[in-house]
């Protein structure tokens, strides 16, 4: 049987497709190619089982297929055929076909084989012909191979086969290769029990549908397939089920209240098993002309554009009433006067409308499923056939629901807010929000009598124009108002000063900039290697400060850490000097502080070094004349008239000239100044007029207008000096008493912690973790035993076990050093599934979010995570208790939240890596003193005053640090060496701040580490795997360093993640959800057993699943801080103020001696 191959000289198709070329006498062929116009087809010809069984199989056959999958033109007898795939418009279809249209098709394939069945709508081509006579085998026949057609053509098709065939209720039918096709399964081998692509033909045998809902109303669609085993994807009690929304008051039969006592209905475990029956009226009459609002609200099946009919089959209603309405209105009878006007408001009737931008075509009728009993559902259109399921029909719907995304009536104001805050301010008012979203919607804005957009929903030009054009974007009087503006991306400036100053080839050739390797240089910002999908900052975000004083937000502020700072002003020093390269100015950067890469310094062309190969060495010495590499900062100041200061411009013409530029005239006088004695001196010191100016630019890293976009200091402020940090190291350090730590683990994309720790054989849940888990489950053997019957709670077994890779996680529990808190996340107050499904009690705010449920975990107040964090909270109220600072926190990965606290209170946590210490350069520490000054004034910018605060601190206590921690080596060094993670990088600096505690008078320390990877919708166990290996090597060689100091005893570990993961797979991995399972390591940690209730039903209908295996946590984060809190020396007068939520929990809430002893 062949395929379908177009006769060049009779097909019409043919004709199109090749767009014959009179002057190479050749088809010039089109990767897309759009039927404009109804096209004849070419031939007829009866289905046959094989090539052989007629030859009029030979002809052309075009006019015999129901739809067309592909085809193929033999243009020339030396070139290869071309092949063109039909793309078929997209076509919803509904989950349960009208009375009367469904046949029952089945598998094809040898007996044993499933042989399964399935109901198909009969009016769609989704299946292949088969045929019986009564004797022998039923035949399967064809015109072209793999073709799919609908029943009637079935039926037509086995009575022309002649013999008397005909369509017919069949047992096994064996794979015909000929109809068939020529792809197996299992990489090529062939196997016809398993052969992929057209499984399934037409039988005669009626089939029916029914819905199957579970307790929380979501329907799995069963096909009754009479005499027949149906596919497991349709089969009762083995579907799947989705969401529908339920007609009324949203009420559904219970299987629990007896399925409403519905005669068609079958009680199926805790399911009910109903009958369907599906009804489709019209929506909208002529009585009541509806609006485009309207239609979008109340019409939700989609139509096929009339245009694509045969002529005729639709006509536009052109009567008055349809021509005065926003959108058109297709119907089967031509409407042209009002007098006919209901005709045009019937079932079959097609509404053309705009929708944000893009034409829609919507049908006016209501599809309704009716399982008795006065229940109902809405049936549910879809795309893909569920018989015949092709990647094509999948794409059209993901591009609708990216459309309905786009379209959503939140997106323009969403947008306008995020344009706003990137472009102008990041505290816009509400009424900017609402000039930009409108010009977003409506794709126009007018400013000045000018008018810009398209007129086309979601056009830019007219979004940007409202937004830089805005009153609120060009008043000067905003620029002095210290709450106005926003922060610069460390990205920004960067590329303001290479554009600024004009960074360039001597020869003037273009050369590409990479902006790659900036985070191995301590600058948390570079393009593509955001670490989560929120970015390089929270758009929440609320630095310390004055900022969080107003209750105002300031998101690029969340990189102005001291690695950050200090490794941008290392690369910013280098490059007006040395150009753009990767060379080592201070250890410990790799590849370097300057902003290139080995790339900037190859040898090309348009250099001198034509035709060699190889880079210019990173000899700081060489960096001059001739020798300097290929991209500078060539820039001159127009005040100099020339490449040299031929006008002999002083020193404030050439700082005008670069705060033009730069800081858009808004450099403060005092700043100026600074920057003129950069300029005197370096040319009172026998450098010339150039090496000034490259002096000047070196510092302008530092200028704080430089950072923000608003005036430093209001016209009618005054500036005062920022105290300077007292800050000293003693001499003689005397050992600190009673020092403790607590080091925070944070698990950053939610860790699937129900493979963390998990039943093993023995155990009653065992059982249902498998079935539940599926292919995410860990076989028991491999899971590492632990004995859990000294738990402080009774568990549902005692037969537990940790994920293979958590070996020396495993030995510090099994060496009573180590517990676990089973189900535990945030929560207000208790809460159980039936409070939860009828909303009669708080739940935190944006549950199964990333960034806000990261807030929530961390500040341990689940009502609102603006608020500071747990562990700043307990530093304020220790070092409130104790009269002095005897609180540090630091993070080794970021600023997060938790170290967050009341401000002005405690000093504010240091930031380093996991490199080390942050330090200058030996180019920026030669101008410490300049940068510092550059930062001493207490100014009225919220953002400027954000970024000195932050510049002058990290200063001064990298400084501290570095000068304390210096080069100290650990007793297991060598165990950290033969590490290559992050978590074990930061691990070791922990380690190392813990050895020197005595020269940092440190009594209370706490410790910020983070691991990212861990959001793994699309992984069954693998990434899972490797990062749980990296957290406990590096505990390992965390608790040997700490044994070996002695100090063991005194340090506490605990894990955390924003929330936990779905106990069920999707496929591929497993989902957001809410409470999971976490460790604490320590000395003094009370181990060997499990905190809390770990569930003791993980099933759909368990007490605590409120749907895929999302579990409401039954102990809360409180009940884990409430005992770290009182072993860290917090006060039973303070609790309350550091876990504001206590009293909301009477359960699960563990005091000191219940985790320490």
């Amino acid at each position: 049987t062949p395929r379908m191959i177009l006769n060049p000289t009779s097909s019409s198709l043919y004709t199109k497709l090749c767009n014959f070329d009179s002057q190479t006498g050749k088809c010039n062929f089109q990767s897309t190619v759009v039927l404009d116009e109804d096209i004849a087809c070419d031939g007829v010809c009866d289905a046959r089982q094989s090539l052989w069984d007629d030859i009029g199989i030979s002809l052309p056959c075009e006019c015999s297929m129901d739809l067309p999958r592909t085809v193929r033109l033999d243009h020339s007898p030396t070139v290869a055929p071309v092949w063109y795939e039909y793309k078929q418009s997209p076509c919803v279809q509904m989950a349960y076909p009208e009375p009367g249209s469904m046949n029952t098709v089945k598998e094809i394939g040898q007996n044993g084989y499933g042989n399964s069945a399935m109901c198909a709508d009969s009016r769609y081509a989704v299946a292949g012909t088969a045929c019986c006579n009564g004797v022998g085998d039923p035949v399967h026949i064809c015109v072209f191979k793999g073709e799919r057609n609908t029943y009637q053509t079935a039926v037509d098709r086995c009575a022309a086969y002649g013999g008397g065939y005909s369509t017919c209720s069949w047992d096994t039918l064996p794979i015909n290769w000929s109809c068939g096709t020529d792809i197996d399964y299992g990489q090529g081998s062939w196997s016809q029990q398993s052969s992929p692509g057209l499984r399934f033909m037409w039988t005669s045998d009626a089939c029916s549908m029914s819905a199957q809902f579970d307790k929380d109303g979501r329907v799995a669609i069963v096909h009754a397939v009479e005499g027949n085993t149906a596919k497991d994807r349709v089969g009762l009690n083995t579907g799947t089920y989705f969401g529908v929304l339920w007609e009324g008051s949203a009420a559904y039969p219970k299987s629990s209240e007896n399925c409403a006592g519905i005669p068609e209905c079958a009680i199926e475990g805790d399911t009910c098993n109903c009958a369907a029956v599906v009804t489709t009226t019209h929506v909208f009459d002529a009585v009541q002309i509806p609006s485009v609002a309207d239609l979008l609200s109340k019409l939700h099946i989609g139509a096929t554009d009339p245009s694509l009919f045969d002529v005729g089959y639709y006509s536009l209603c052109t009567a008055n009433t349809c021509a005065a309405q926003d959108y058109k209105i297709y119907s089967r009878i031509e409407v042209t006067d009002d007098i006919n006007l209901a005709n045009a408001f019937v079932v079959d009737t097609i509404f053309e409308l705009n929708n944000a931008g893009t034409v829609v075509f919507l049908s006016n009728s209501k599809s309704t499923v009716d399982i008795g009993g006065g229940y109902s559902f809405r049936n549910p259109p879809m795309y893909n056939s569920p018989v015949d399921p092709t990647q094509r029909d999948a794409l059209y719907e993901t591009d609708d629901i990216i459309q309905q995304y786009v379209a959503h009536p939140n997106t323009a104001p969403f947008f306008a807010t995020k344009l706003i805050q990137s472009l102008v301010t990041s505290n816009p008012s509400p009424r900017f929000v609402k000039v930009v979203a409108t010009a977003f919607r409506t794709g126009s804005y007018s400013s000045n009598g000018i008018d810009f957009g398209s007129g086309v929903y979601g056009d830019m030009q007219a979004t940007i124009a409202a937004t830089m054009l805005d009153r609120e974007a060009r008043s000067a009087t905003l620029d002095d108002d210290g709450n106005h503006g926003r922060s610069r991306e460390v990205l920004h400036t960067i590329i303001h000063m290479y554009r600024s100053m004009e960074l360039s080839t001597d020869s003037g050739a273009e050369r590409e900039v990479d902006m790659i390797y900036l985070l191995d240089k301590g600058i948390r910002q570079e393009a593509f290697r955001q670490g989560s999908v929120f970015g390089f900052f929270l758009s929440e975000y609320q630095p310390v400060g004055p900022v969080m004083n107003k209750g105002l937000v300031a998101p690029e502020a969340q990189l102005f850490d001291a690695p950050t700072l200090l490794g941008f002003l290392n690369g910013m020093f280098g490059l007006p000097l040395y150009g753009l390269n990767d060379c080592v100015f201070s250890p410990p950067w790799w590849p370097g502080d300057g902003f290139g890469n080995d790339f900037a310094r190859l040898w090309l062309p348009d250099h001198r070094e034509a035709g060699s190969r190889g880079a210019y060495p990173c000899n700081l010495s060489d960096f001059v004349g001739s020798n300097r590499v290929p991209l500078n900062l060539n820039w001159k100041p127009p005040s100099w008239g020339g490449e040299t200061n031929v006008m002999g411009a002083i020193a404030a013409a050439v700082i005008d000239d670069i705060d033009l530029l730069l800081t858009g005239g808004r450099l403060h006088s005092t700043n100026k100044e600074i920057l003129e004695q950069v300029y005197d001196e370096t040319v009172q010191g026998g450098g010339d007029d150039n090496s000034a100016l490259k002096a000047v630019l070196q510092h302008y890293g530092a200028v704080p207008e430089f950072h923000i976009t608003n005036n430093l200091v209001d016209s009618s402020s005054t500036t005062e000096v920022r105290p300077v940090p007292d800050i000293s190291t003693p001499t003689t350090p005397v050992p600190v008493q009673g020092y403790k730590a607590i080091v925070y683990l944070y698990m950053a994309g939610a860790a699937d912690s129900f493979s963390m720790l998990a039943p093993k054989d023995g155990c009653s849940l065992r059982n249902q973790y498998e079935v539940v888990r599926g292919d995410i489950s860990i076989p028991s053997n491999d899971l590492l035993p632990i004995d859990v019957s000294t738990s402080s709670n009774q568990q549902p077994c005692n037969n537990f076990g940790l994920h293979p890779s958590l070996v020396n996680i495993a030995q510090i529990y099994n060496a009573n050093e180590g517990a676990w808190f089973a189900n535990i996340g945030p929560l207000v107050e208790a809460l159980n599934k039936e409070e939860f499904q009828a909303g009669s009690k708080p739940v935190p705010v944006a549950l199964f979010a990333h960034n806000t449920q990261t807030h929530v975990t961390q500040s341990v107040f689940s009502q609102d995570s603006s608020t500071g964090g747990v562990l700043g909270r307990i530093g304020d109220a220790i070092n409130a208790q104790e009269g002095e600072e005897i609180f540090d926190g630091y993070s080794i990965s970021g600023t997060p939240k938790l170290l967050e606290g009341a401000p002005g209170v405690s000093r504010p946590a240091d930031v380093i890596t996991g490199s080390g210490v942050s330090s200058f350069n030996f180019l920026a520490e030669a101008s410490e003193a300049k940068v510092l000054a550059l930062a001493s004034n207490i100014v009225t910018s919220i953002h400027g005053e954000t970024f000195s605060n932050a510049m002058t601190n990290a200063i001064y206590r990298m400084n501290y640090l570095d000068g304390v921690l210096g080069e100290s080596t650990l007793n297991e060094q060598a165990c950290f060496d033969g590490l290559d993670s992050g978590i074990a990088n930061q691990l070791e600096q922990v380690a190392r701040i813990i050895l020197k505690r005595d020269e940092l008078e440190a009594k209370r320390d706490s410790f910020y580490t983070e691991i990212g990877g861990f959001d793994t919708h699309s992984d069954n166990g693998p990434v899972l795997t490797d990062l749980l290996s990296q957290i406990d090597d590096a505990v390992g060689c965390f608790r040997s360093e700490m044994d070996s100091q002695g100090i063991w005893g005194n340090v506490t570990i605990i894990s955390a993640s924003e929330f936990g993961r779905t106990l069920t797979s999707n496929g591929l991995g497993t989902d957001h959800a809410w409470g999971g399972n976490h460790f604490i390591l320590g000395g003094s940690v009370r181990g060997g057993r499990i905190h809390g209730d770990f569930p003791s039903d993980l099933t759909d209908t368990g007490n605590l699943n409120i749907g895929r295996g999302r579990l409401i946590p039954t102990t809360p984060w409180e009940g884990a801080w409430t005992g770290l809190s009182e072993w860290f020396g917090v006060s039973n007068e303070n609790m309350a103020t550091v876990l504001p939520n206590i009293g909301n929990f009477e359960a699960n809430i563990f005091a000191e001696e219940d985790l320490f002893g």
